[in-house]
């Protein structure tokens, strides 16, 4: 008996389904409601939903209750091969979404995009053929086929005794078509209307010929650009709005009116919305569920997030990072104004538009990419170690990235920004490089090297910090003036006991540190590494210390 792999599920109605996920019979399966089946559905992907919709006994009446926009990525994924079955039952509304989806380039339709739509539609049968004809808006299939053919004859000079005509193959119009691929699926569609959908056929040929293309794909691009802001898809340049900053310390939540009339006559995108996983904070709000409208409006910030990213919203992989970015920002807003109380984040979640709380969120990172990005203009940024120089530089990359330093076995990774616990160790490190900042400045204690065309001739921070450390142990005073090669050996002597450096050496390099600069101390650490990488691992008697650069040393 034909067996069906269900994802794994909770209980779904009267049936129970394993939380390991089990085979089911297509008997279990159909047994279901709708809307448990549904509930199945919006859980899987690709091949596993195609199994779950053909295998339905009522699949002409789920199909047309997914999000069009969840039917455009799976149609994606499983590729020509098995679309022909989901889009025979498919409405018209969702293939004019799909259409929306996949055609244009900005304002511009694919001549290219669109007769492979219309070569895939010809292999979905003359019912749903003509039932496309009588209930799609007949603008959008002229366009379609305006980009592939010229009329040159029609009815005005019809004439049953005239010879000529009756060999037509049309037998009302003479069609010069842009390619044989065109003649070819354009004809066999235009042969199905004049057999089967006559009324819809000569609407739409008599619009072919009557109509400017220009005038016409622009009118159809407007009234697309209308579809599409009902699902939150925008133009780029309008969508970028969604990352307008707002000053974190004054924003107020609430505000929010009802939300039933932008999500009136969407399908529910439980399916879509279920491409990330919302955590912390944002988990235990929704750990409930949302009404059709918020999950709507959930739907549309993501949208609204992906056209101004220039996301491909054919790409499951992309659409995925996209909804995981939202929910992560999200939480972030909803961390900072509620802090770990989830009543609170509930309430606010409810009472303020999700855009006004994505861009708290996006502002809480974007004030910390702000100071970063003053770090990375100044004189200090080209003398940073590679720790900082990763934090900085990860900070402002789009999306933004904490990199949290090497702890002792325990390498340095970079982590996403989700929770206001990443941007507390942001805030510590920016504090962190803006006292390193001090004291190397002409205020601090080891002022850099100014208007130098070449630092490549310099050590980073840690080569300037341990060079002072150096003239210090000879007596030369906290300075890093450039040292001696002839120095290092009585250095190594007087630091290093193998296989470690003196522990009282370290003891005077850290008070040393923090008598001068406490909030430095961190850094002290990093530059104790660098000195024992120097003079331990390395034959400094042999000259072969490739080490050495890392400190400030004459030339000669």
């Amino acid at each position: 008996m034909t067996k069906i792999n269900l994802p794994a599920e909770r209980q779904v109605g009267h049936l129970t389904l394993l939380r390991q996920g089990r085979n089911i019979t297509l008997a279990e399966y159909n047994a279901l409601t709708t809307d448990e089946q549904l509930n199945m559905i919006r859980h899987a992907h690709g091949k596993e939903k195609y199994d779950l919709l053909i295998n339905a006994q009522k699949v002409e009446q789920l199909v047309p209750q997914l999000h069009p926009q969840e039917l455009y990525l799976t149609i994606n994924e499983l590729g020509a091969e098995y679309s022909t079955e989901l889009l025979m039952v498919a409405s018209p509304e969702q293939i004019t979404t799909m259409l929306d989806l996949d055609c244009w380039d900005g304002d511009n339709l694919s001549a290219v995009l669109t007769l492979t739509w219309l070569e895939l539609l010809l292999t979905t049968g003359n019912e749903k053929i003509c039932q496309l004809a009588r209930e799609m808006e007949p603008e959008i299939l002229t366009v379609f086929l305006k980009k592939h053919l010229l009329i040159t004859r029609g009815l005005e000079v019809y004439d049953d005794d005239d010879a000529e005509n009756a060999n037509r193959l049309e037998s009302l119009y003479d069609i010069e078509y842009a390619s044989e691929k065109a003649a070819k699926i354009i004809g066999a569609i235009l042969k199905v209307w004049l057999d089967f959908e006559q009324e819809s056929y000569l609407l739409i040929m008599e619009m072919v010929r009557s109509e400017n293309l220009s005038i016409l794909e622009e009118e159809v691009y407007l009234t697309r650009s209308n579809r599409m802001l009902d699902l939150g898809i925008i133009p780029t340049a309008d969508a970028q709005a969604i990352y307008s900053y707002v000053e974190p310390d004054t924003f107020k939540p609430g505000g929010k009116t009802d939300f039933q009339i932008e999500s009136e006559g969407l399908q529910h995108p439980a399916a879509l919305l279920a491409c990330g996983s919302p955590h912390n904070l944002l988990a235990e709000v929704l750990a409930a569920g949302s009404d059709h409208a918020s999950a709507c409006e959930l739907m549309m910030l993501a949208n609204r997030k992906m056209s101004a990213d220039k996301t491909d919203i054919a790409e499951t992989v992309e659409v995925a990072a996209a909804f995981q970015s939202t929910y992560d920002t999200l939480n972030l807003a909803l961390e900072y104004l509620a802090g770990t109380d989830p009543d609170k984040a509930e309430q606010i979640y409810n009472s303020t538009y999700l855009i006004s709380l994505f861009q708290l969120g996006n502002s809480l990172i974007k004030k910390r990419q702000l100071l970063a990005k003053e770090i990375s203009r100044s004189a200090i940024y080209s003398y940073l170690d590679y720790p900082e120089l990763m934090f900085i530089d990860s900070l402002l990359q789009q999306p933004a990235i904490l990199y949290i330093d090497a702890d002792g076995d325990i390498p340095g990774e970079p982590v996403a920004i989700t929770a206001i616990k990443e941007l507390q160790l942001a805030d510590i490190r920016l504090g962190q490089i803006a006292a390193l900042q001090h004291f190397f400045s002409e205020e601090g204690h080891l002022p850099l090297p100014i208007n130098s065309d070449d630092n490549d001739n310099y050590p980073s921070l840690s080569g300037f910090f341990l060079t002072a450390v150096a003239n210090q142990l000879l007596g030369n005073g906290f300075v890093s003036s450039p040292l001696d090669i002839s120095t290092l050996i009585q250095l190594k002597e007087h630091t290093v006991a193998t296989p470690q450096l003196q522990e009282s050496f370290q003891q005077d390099v850290q008070e040393t540190m923090h008598q001068l600069a406490p909030d430095c101390d961190f850094f002290v650490e990093f530059c104790l590494d660098i000195w024992q990488q120097i003079f331990h691992s390395y034959d400094v008697a042999d000259g072969e210390a490739e080490l050495l650069d890392t400190l400030l040393l004459n030339d000669d």
